[in-house]
């Protein structure tokens, strides 16, 4: 199998998987943020500040002391919010709170962001599927392109 052809399929199957973890970041963040798994808890935000983002943005960060079923230390979420205000947030499996939002919206965003990486998976994958064909191809014929 020449070398070139088996580089650009160990590359395009990098990358699906690469694009898999995304699609799969993308299902159980937009699971959270919906509670569909229905482990949401109730927080009174004791503190908010502006925090910078990547290029050259701000968000606004609030915290609050964990809630008794959730165990000791602080529940961390990005929100628009104010010192005081009660919020429903869930825990992603990697540890993070995502505020529940159960808005049109925001279905309509849980629903179609899994979409783009899972395309970008199938493509990728189609890529990777294809160089190893032609490896075998040109593997089989003596070596001639």
């Amino acid at each position: 199998m020449p070398r070139e052809r088996v580089l650009a399929a160990a590359g395009y199957a990098a990358l699906t998987l690469l694009c898999l973890a995304a699609t799969a970041w993308t299902v159980f963040t937009g699971i959270a943020r919906l509670n569909l798994s229905g482990n949401a808890v109730e927080v009174r935000l004791t503190e908010c500040h502006r925090e910078d983002g990547a290029r050259n943005t701000t968000h606004t960060a609030c915290s609050s002391p964990a809630p008794s079923t959730t165990g000791l230390g602080t529940v961390e979420v990005r929100y628009e919010g104010r010192p005081g205000e009660t919020i429903r947030v869930a825990r992603t499996p990697w540890g993070r709170y995502e505020a529940v939002d159960t808005g049109f919206v925001s279905w309509g965003i849980a629903v179609l962001a899994p979409l783009l990486p899972l395309g970008a998976a199938a493509a990728t994958g189609a890529l990777a599927v294809r160089e190893i064909r032609r490896a075998r191809r040109t593997a089989g014929s003596g070596g001639a392109a």
